[in-house]
């Protein structure tokens, strides 16, 4: 029975974010056999086609809200299903109204049949079958199997329960355990393949996923010292075990390489994920392991969490250090290994933060970095930074401000996990909160107020950031509130490979170019000769993904509407832009693209994963740029329209 739930309920968050995929990205656009039909066209065709009123009848509850329905003629059947007007794109489905096809036999009773996300995908394969590179036949193929795994793995991970109450109160190690494994239940929020580690059956998630939160022994490699690269300072000598492991822990690592001749700095040992161990190193650094270059050790020691990125493991003790380790899987149609390469271009852009915070005060009291130069990498012989065997055997110890860690009033508050609540009591993080504000939880007004305190503190920084002429890689996972008695004192990043900049702003502020090394040939999304473009990667990822993903679920889970969120969004952007101090120059270009604009840029999810490939660099994630209409211009047509219009859609 748990099973079958669980089954059911992954099934209906799938279609819901593949379906809103389809609809943002515009897959059923300009097609003779789709048609969008108004809800008068509907009532109409309803009540002359016997086969559409029983379709209808088939409709969720939740479909009373839709505005339009969207009918596509197959050769021998129809597709049908509901939508309503939405703020973040034209239309929203709903998983509650069902998507469903009635196959028409001549001199038969019609069949009707609910479609699930693999059958629907199908279909739209077949829309496409004449367009190979919209939709090319090996992506399509692959797109299939990615949401097979996908119902199959987001079922494994809702068999836990979430960590609901007190994640504020636990101490501040655990607590932060807890809210990653919340926001691993969520992982990519509307993307709808994006729990699927590709590869992985449920041993595998069940040993090393965040929602399972079983504890993850580290392996170890111990790699001849000539073919080590490291961030670390020319002099510095300080290796993985120094940081990872606990007195014990490193004696065990140090017997084992004297007593197997590895000893003396002849060999630095490298962590490895055990899943890495054994599924891929022994193919792909073969030849070093056959040439003694690369040992494998049998000590396994050192034990870590899975967070919600999988890959980022944190510590069983109250260590400042977690470790960012290669997995050769795919995730979001990209290869999780972790490059020297990638290392060395974080470095630069968290060298470039840390002078930006210097030249801004209130970047210096409330921006916090997490310390992401001290790594370690295999590279060959022939020191191709580009190689992509190399990529697989690889470590990060990632290091989180002392200053916060050791203040036990801090807790360190990852924003997906704000994305994220359970249908129990206590299931959304504001709940606990807002006890420790003295409210009970059912005070729409006390639950705006910490919606509005979460955004403005975030938005300042992003903008701030911005002025300078750089913007982080800001979605949710990546950044995390620094929450004090119940209060935002500030933002940590985390992940800084990812920096984009605009280096004309750079220099006008004091910066300079923090001159990342790119492969040659390849499109990059690092630099940007317009600030413009830079700040598309705060409107898709800060705000299409993170913000509104909170937006969505505080809106679910509390019964607030969207529209009245989205104007409390606004209002933040608003406040937020007043707070930054913007030079004219910056304001300007942030109003215009704000607030001005008749679109916003929009992140592609699926198009990208099924669009022909031609040159990508190995490893990267698909990406895929559209436009939606202005969610502001949106929200100021719905507070202009009828009382009845505004109920049907966006009230």
């Amino acid at each position: 029975m748990q099973n079958k739930l669980t089954g059911y309920k992954a099934e209906q968050r799938v279609m819901e974010d593949l379906v809103n995929a389809l609809l943002a990205e515009q897959f059923l656009d300009s097609h003779a056999s789709v048609e969008l039909l108004s809800k008068a066209e509907w009532d109409a065709l309803v009540t002359q086609d016997a086969q559409m009123k029983a379709v209808q009848e088939q409709f969720g509850a939740g479909a009373a809200q839709a505005t339009n329905v969207y009918r596509w003629q197959l050769e021998d059947a129809v597709i049908v299903f509901p939508v309503r007007v939405s703020i973040a794109q034209p239309y929203w489905f709903e998983a509650s109204y069902g998507v469903y096809k009635v196959n028409l036999h001549t001199g038969k009773a019609a069949q009707l049949s609910k479609l699930g996300p693999l059958e629907l995908m199908g279909h739209v394969v077949t829309l496409y079958a004449n367009d190979p590179v919209a939709v090319d036949p090996y992506g399509a193929v692959k797109f299939m199997h990615m949401i097979e795994q996908t119902l199959l793995q987001t079922a494994f991970s809702l068999e836990n329960e979430q960590p609901t109450a007190h994640i504020l109160g636990l101490p501040q190690r655990e607590s932060l355990l807890a809210a990653e494994r919340k926001a691993g239940y969520r992982d990519r929020p509307f993307h709808p393949v994006s729990k699927v580690k590709q590869g992985w059956a449920y041993d595998e998630c069940n040993s090393y996923t965040a929602e399972f939160g079983r504890p993850i022994k580290l392996n170890w490699m111990a790699v001849k010292q000539d073919y080590v690269v490291t961030g670390l300072e020319e002099g510095k000598e300080l290796f993985p075990v120094d940081l990872l492991l606990s007195d014990e822990e490193r004696s065990q690592i140090s017997d084992e390489l004297n007593r197997r001749g590895l000893g003396e700095g002849a060999y630095t040992a490298i962590p490895v994920h055990p899943w890495q161990m054994t599924s891929i190193l022994p193919e792909q650094i073969k030849k070093e392991l056959e040439e003694g270059i690369c040992i494998p050790l049998e000590t396994e020691t050192g034990t870590f969490y899975a967070t919600s990125s999988v890959r980022s493991l944190m510590p069983e003790t109250e260590s400042p250090y977690h470790v960012k380790l290669p997995l050769g899987i795919y995730s979001l149609g990209g290869l999780r290994y972790l490059s020297a390469i990638k290392l060395m271009n974080g470095q630069q852009a968290e060298r470039l933060m840390r002078h930006a915070v210097e030249r801004d005060a209130v970047l210096k009291q409330k921006l916090f970095l997490c310390d992401e130069t001290k790594w370690w990498a295999y590279l060959p012989e022939d020191r191709d930074l580009f190689a992509d065997y190399p990529r697989h055997l690889s470590t990060m110890v990632r290091e989180y401000p002392a200053e916060l860690v050791q203040d036990a009033d801090i807790r360190l508050l990852p924003m997906s996990a704000l994305s994220v609540y359970d249908s129990s009591e206590n299931g959304h993080i504001f709940d606990e909160w807002l006890k420790l504000i003295g409210s009970d939880g059912r005070e729409s007004a006390a639950v705006v107020q910490l919606f509005h305190e979460v955004l403005v503190s975030y938005f300042e920084i992003c903008f701030r950031l911005f002025r300078l002429g750089m913007m982080p890689e800001v979605h949710g996972q990546n950044c995390v509130l620094v929450w004090k008695q119940s209060k935002i004192e500030g933002l940590l990043l985390r992940d800084h490979d990812a920096l984009r900049v605009h280096v004309p702003w750079l220099n006008a502020n004091g910066l300079e170019d923090p001159a990342y090394t790119l492969r040659a040939g390849y499109p990059n999304s690092l630099y940007h000769e317009q600030p413009q473009k830079l700040l598309t990667f705060f409107q898709m990822l800060g705000i299409q993904v993170n913000s509104y993903a909170i937006l969505r679920s505080v809106s679910q889970y509390y019964g607030l509407s969207e529209a009245s969120l989205w104007k409390e969004l606004q209002t933040c952007l608003k406040e937020a832009m007043q707070k930054a101090e913007l030079p004219d120059e910056v304001a300007s270009v942030l109003h215009e693209a704000l607030f001005v604009k008749a679109v916003w840029p929009w992140k592609q999810v699926v198009r990208p994963l099924l669009k022909k490939q031609t040159m990508r660099v190995p490893g990267s994630m698909p990406y895929g740029q559209g436009e939606v209409a202005n969610p502001f211009h949106i929200l100021a047509e719905a507070q202009g329209l009828s009382k009845e219009a505004q109920l049907t859609g966006l009230g």
